[in-house]
């Protein structure tokens, strides 16, 4: 009887590997939260760029009404990413943040910290706080096409496009392999679709830059609603659920590309060294 369980268990996971290594993957990546980080964890340093949602932000509301705000990065989902993953990682984000302050932030949470400590793979999860400043007439959505110099990124444009394409050039400029997964704003109800110029950009940046990939939460998570928000939220933001299952949605989606990727994603392990395994073809140019 222990043989047959013992067979019956390995055709399981046969048939598992199968249906990842081999065959297609499922259209939409989101289809099932896996509660294992699976091929996100391949990478061991991270760094994570963004506003008070990718800072673990609690909200607090005292008797009198008063609300407070705390950014308690242990919550943040890129730290229960590096939990589930083994990995170390930084947050480079805080409550309020924009991707024009982002680049000038001379704190640890910025730019000025960030490029003196490169990572394998980063997380840029923005806009909060830019959408608020364009209903403002304070900031325009702009255009990658236009807004962004490949030679030189102070020369972007000031715009969200501009800003953020910068952001993804400082960070290819202090590690050239690097892989950037950039997240779109989710659905927050039918037919909710404010955000859809600044998700527009996020999915730009992953056709104008290599070993950038975006992370669609606008088209395949879950619509953040009302039972979404009873359930993960805590006033305007996540509370420590719904960052723990942020987490685990990023993993998903990360493990996902990387299994419609895998040429991409070889050499991970030589990210931020001088290594490369140079094939048949480069050795065969590199002799003509």
């Amino acid at each position: 009887m222990r043989k047959i369980f013992l067979s019956l268990m390995l055709l399981f996971a046969m048939g598992a590997s199968a249906s990842t290594m081999g065959n297609p993957m499922p259209d939409n990546p989101l289809l099932t939260i896996r509660d294992t980080p699976g091929l996100c964890a391949i990478f061991r340093t991270w760094g994570f760029i963004g506003d008070s949602l990718c800072s673990g932000e609690m909200e607090s509301r005292d008797a009198n009404g008063k609300r407070g705000y705390h950014d308690m990065y242990e919550y943040s989902w890129g730290q229960f990413l590096c939990r589930a993953c083994g990995a170390e990682g930084e947050n480079f984000s805080r409550g309020g943040q924009t991707a024009q302050g982002w680049i000038a932030d001379d704190s640890k949470r910025g730019w000025a910290y960030c490029k003196m400590n490169p990572k394998q793979a980063y997380i840029i999860a923005m806009g909060v706080n830019d959408f608020s400043r364009r209903r403002k007439n304070q900031l325009e959505c702009g255009n990658l096409d236009t807004d962004v110099d490949l030679k030189d990124y102070n020369n972007n444009a000031p715009t969200y496009a501009g800003y953020m394409a910068g952001i993804v050039q400082r960070l290819q400029s202090i590690q050239p392999r690097a892989k950037i997964f950039v997240v779109t704003r989710p659905r927050e109800g039918k037919g909710h679709n404010d955000y859809e110029g600044f998700n527009e950009v996020a999915r730009g940046l992953a056709k104008k830059f290599k070993n950038v990939y975006v992370i669609d939460l606008y088209k395949h998570a879950q619509i953040y609603d009302s039972d979404f928000r009873d359930r993960y939220y805590v006033g305007g933001h996540l509370n420590a659920m719904g960052y723990e299952y942020t987490a685990r949605m990023f993993m998903t989606y990360i493990d996902w590309i990387i299994r419609n990727n895998y040429e991409d994603f070889k050499e991970v392990a030589f990210i931020g060294t001088k290594l490369h395994y140079t094939t048949n073809e480069e050795l065969k140019r590199n002799k003509q």
